[in-house]
This record gives structure tokens, sequence and C-alpha cells, in this order.
């Protein structure tokens, strides 16, 4: 009988392992930190010790999601799989992520959730991977309808991934390619009322926390009435929703993806992210290393704070007082002091 372990780590995010073929099931986990890395890679040769296990709080558990083996056989032909799941990040939308494999041959991933919000997100994906297959980008998951009962629903997608595949931590060219090659592909001329982001901003002006309202409104107002050059955007375009293989860049999870945002989101979330939760960053750092040497882009970091304070807002109002949004707020009024500074 196969062996899975339960791992865990100090945010709340828990994954199921097998202990065949381990290093196939653990493609499922992106660390950023290097504790996760040291996990990544000695795992596999060390969890037959009960200490390791134990320091790791690794506990025996039992196959993960065995109702799935139906979809899974429809999608991908097969009846005998491997499988690794991912219980999802703790938030309003946590959705499980199931990996599906054979030895080092990984077929795809099953989405799994009873949330009606998650599964209106789940078509959503839907709706975007269609839509980019059809332009000829090819460098993204294809999807399978979403199969839903009375209790959950499914959400089927292949991959290209194999265990050779490695996550890019670093801005590269290959990054500015995809995203150019989105531009060209979706990019059109849009009034700041005509975007997604603006309806995410209508909604959540309530919600607004009282301590970045007033910078909030007032980086607002420099876009109000402008014309801006826009494209389909991935909205959480980071290292861990993408990965580089045979020198091609793929990115995966389009959930939050909007069809009409400015252009320049997706590479200000990466940068900013990235350092955030990679390199641990304090927003003062964020700015001085990122954001004030990148003077031709400032404009776009502006869009982008506006853009993911609405979206998270909209999301989860309850986020208001969260670390996320605070750290986006500031960022945001250094951006505005810089600008008051350079109009005196």
């Amino acid at each position: 009988m196969d062996q899975y372990f339960r791992i865990s780590n100090a945010d709340g995010k828990a994954w199921v392992l097998p202990a065949r073929n381990m290093r196939t099931a653990l493609c499922l986990y992106q660390p950023g930190g290097i504790k996760g890395k040291l996990l990544k890679a000695l795992f596999p040769l060390l969890w037959r010790f009960p200490l390791v296990r134990k320091f790791l709080r690794a506990e025996q558990t039992g196959r993960p999601w065995p109702s799935i083996a139906p979809a899974v056989r429809e999608a991908f032909g097969v009846d005998e799989y491997e499988c690794a799941a991912f219980e999802g990040t703790p938030c309003v939308h946590q959705k499980v992520t199931v990996q599906i494999f054979q030895g080092r041959r990984i077929l795809g991933y099953v989405k799994i959730s009873s949330s009606s919000d998650v599964i209106l997100l789940f078509r959503h994906e839907k709706r975007i991977l269609d839509s980019l297959r059809e332009l000829g980008v090819g460098e993204v998951p294809r999807a399978f309808n979403v199969v839903s009962d009375a209790n959950q629903a499914l959400f089927i997608q292949t991959t290209t991934k194999t265990p050779g595949s490695r996550t890019p931590h670093d801005w590269n060219g290959l990054m500015e390619a995809f995203l150019a090659r989105l531009e060209r592909a979706t990019g059109v001329q849009a009034e700041f009322g005509q975007t997604e982001m603006a309806g995410d901003i209508k909604c959540i002006r309530p919600w607004l926390p009282e301590r970045i309202k007033p910078v909030f409104e007032k980086a607002l107002s420099h876009f109000e009435g402008s014309v801006l050059e826009c494209c389909l955007t991935h909205n959480d375009f980071t290292p861990w929703n993408m990965y580089v293989q045979d020198g091609r860049l793929y990115v995966f999870d389009w959930e939050y993806a909007s069809f009409c945002n400015p252009v320049g989101m997706d590479r200000c979330h990466f940068l900013v992210q990235s350092a955030f939760f990679e390199k641990k960053w304090t927003p003062e750092q964020v700015y001085e290393h990122i954001i004030a040497p990148d003077v031709r882009h400032r404009d776009e970091y502006t869009l982008y704070l506006l853009s993911i304070i609405a979206r998270y807002l909209r999301r989860d109002p309850s986020c208001a007082d969260s670390e996320e949004i605070t750290r986006w707020g500031q960022l945001l009024e250094m951006l505005e002091s810089h600008r008051r500074d350079t109009e005196k």
C-alpha cells in the first residue's frame, strides 16, 4: 500500500506527498525561501527517518482525493496514476490542487472547490485559457470543462511541466518576451473607466481603510479620464505561477486574469511580490531598490498599486487591515510623495 505524508508550514499551507516518486510529487511545491528549498531537495532522500519526519511535522495520511479518479480517467485516459495535493493558500478563495502523474511524467492538475465564488473563478479561467489558445499562446495549460455536482467542482488542466522544469525567481528576457507577445495579441487603447480595475475601484470605495484613502484618491485622480494602453493581464504573475521548460516560459493559474487592464501590471506585480515574499523586503526597501530607480515605469507602479488594493478588497473586504494592504498603501504614499516633490 502506498504511503502518503502531509507536511505544513508556518503560513498554514499544507501538502500531501507520496513516498513513491516523491521528487515528481514535489513539482507541486514551489518554495521561495531557503528552508523550503532544502525541504524540497532533501525530503525525498530522508523521509524514511522518523526523526526527520518528526522535525518536519510530516504526518502519515491516506491517498488524497480518490473520488476524482473517474474525472482523471475521462480527461487523461488513465486508470492507474499517482497524485500529490496542495491544500491551498488560506484565504476566501482557497482551493485544493491535485497533481496527476505517472512516474516522472506529469499529466496535469485538478483544482477542487465547493465554494460558489471559486467555481466562478474556475469558469473564468477556462474562458481566459481558451481565449489565449485561440490567439496562439501555447505556453499555457489546456483546460477541460469545469465538472460540478451538488458538493464540489473539478477543473482539470494539462501541463508540459516535468521534474526538470525550473522556477525562475529573477526578472528576465523570457518574461519580457511573454508579456510583449501577450500585449501584441490582446492590446487595445481604453479609457481608464473602461478598464477592469476601474470597475473594482467603484465597488471598493466604502471599504478603503481611512489611513490610505486620501493617498488612494489622490493617486487615482491622475488617471481618471485618461486613455491607457491596455491588454489581457494575468494579475498574479509570480515565480510560483510559472516555470521554464526547454527554454520556454510557461504560465499557469489564470483565475484572476483581466481581459482589459493597463499594460505593465504583470511586470510590476512580479517585481513587488517577489521582493516581499521571497526577499522579505520592507516597503522602504522595495521602493528604494525597485520602484525609485525605475523612473519611466512609475505611473505603471501607481496603477498597479491602485489595482491590487482594489482587487484584494473586492475579493475580501475584511482584509482592509491586512499587512498586504498596509504595505501597498505605504508604497503608494512614497510614489505620491515623489510626485509632489517633482511638481514643486
